[in-house]
């Protein structure tokens, strides 16, 4: 299907990761719906899904493309069938992935489409994403409602996980590109959605935003305990997988925090042991600019937001942060610091964010703050 004149690149993106523990293990008879929002146009689509997690297969029997309407209602006129290897139904094997056909599904920038999943028969969640915020709009129901308009009320659910699906391509023309937004929670939020919404106001039509943000992440280390293990992969075992993504040229990397504030004394599930010196995550995030460049992409760097937990255990994590946030301005050898943490800072207290841009849990911006992430960043580390 592509042609001299267009080439695949990724379009919308979530996270590869467990799926966390307060979800059930398996469901059946269950419809997902998620809506898209693309910044570039694209004549076809084409679908990735996962089941790296998975232990057992997981047959997803059905899988529609349509335009959105409003809040979980799609124009049903507009459905497309999505197919694998010309079969309506396809099984993830147990740790493997599967990719769509290419279907003919005409996108637009700025206009939303969703993609609804149902499944069957009994299949185990392990593989999947959660993330919220203002602009991440997913739905789900009790039985077969993916070609149907909308889920009745009495069957309807919001929110819930990203299930298997994680990366959609579009065929676009050949100066599109991706850019990878990779980190945690805070990335997982919702300033890559803002960075997209900015994007499409400003005209450009030929730059997607992908999001790879696991909630909970951290650079060096990870989680063996299934309580924990939503929170995904150490970064430098999931980077080189995650930016390599169909037309992606660059990455924005906001990563650090919970390396310094999981760490608790006495805690069973995270020692203080686990506390990395700056120099060690500075190795990590020196990884990252070093894999993204052995890749032929260019790579900025985000400075490490403001956290009061850092200041606790006399200073010792702030002392990191601060040092490390030196370190990416000045040494990293990055294309470019997006300097997030300038972005949100009180002017009257460095080591905390600004009243209005701060969630209220001093971790995490509000939608102000997330906003203004977006906004802060150069254009030219867009387009250039």
């Amino acid at each position: 299907m592509e042609k001299n004149d267009s080439r695949w690149v990724a379009g919308w993106g979530a996270a590869i990761s467990y799926v966390s523990q307060n979800h059930a293990d398996y469901f059946r008879d269950q419809t997902f719906r998620y809506v898209i929002f693309p910044t570039v146009d694209g004549s076809a689509v084409r679908l990735h899904f996962s089941n790296e997690y998975g232990t057992e297969p997981a047959t997803v029997s059905k899988v529609v493309l349509a335009k959105r309407d409003r809040g979980e209602y799609i124009f049903p006129e507009t459905n497309v069938r999505v197919t694998f290897g010309g079969s309506g139904e396809v099984t993830i094997p147990a740790g493997g992935s599967v990719v769509s056909d290419p279907a003919v599904f005409p996108v637009t920038a700025g206009e939303e489409f969703d993609v609804s999943l149902y499944f069957a028969g009994y299949t185990q969640l392990l593989t999947g994403h959660s993330n919220n915020g203002y602009y991440i709009k997913k739905y789900y129901g009790k039985g077969d409602w993916a070609e149907k308009e909308c889920v009745p009320l009495e069957e309807y659910g919001e929110n819930g996980p990203y299930v298997f699906l994680n990366t959609i391509d579009f065929l676009s023309s050949p100066d599109c590109h991706s850019v990878i937004a990779f980190g945690d929670s805070i990335t997982a939020q919702p300033w890559p959605d803002c960075l997209a919404h900015r994007i499409y106001s400003l005209g450009i039509r030929n730059v997607s935003v992908i999001r790879k943000a696991i909630g909970g992440g951290r650079v060096l280390r990870e989680y063996r305990f299934r309580i924990k293990k939503h929170f995904g992969a150490a970064g430098i075992r999931r980077f080189e997988r995650d930016i390599s993504q169909a037309g992606a040229d660059r990455v924005f990397v906001l990563h650090g925090i919970n390396d310094l504030i999981h760490p608790a004394p006495d805690s069973r599930i995270c020692p203080m042991s686990e506390l990395p010196t700056a120099e060690e995550l500075k190795g990590g995030l020196g990884y990252y600019v070093s894999t993204a460049r052995a890749h032929g992409m260019k790579i900025y760097l985000g400075t490490i937001l403001p956290c009061p937990r850092c200041a606790t255990g006399e200073g010792v994590r702030e002392k990191i942060r601060l040092e490390v946030n030196d370190w990416i301005r000045n040494s990293s050898g990055c294309d470019g610091v997006i300097d997030f943490e300038r972005a949100v800072w009180d002017p009257a207290d460095h080591s905390r964010m600004l009243p209005e841009y701060d969630s209220g849990d001093h971790l995490h911006p509000s939608f102000a703050g997330a906003a203004h992430m977006a906004e802060s960043i150069p254009v030219e580390f867009i387009t250039g």
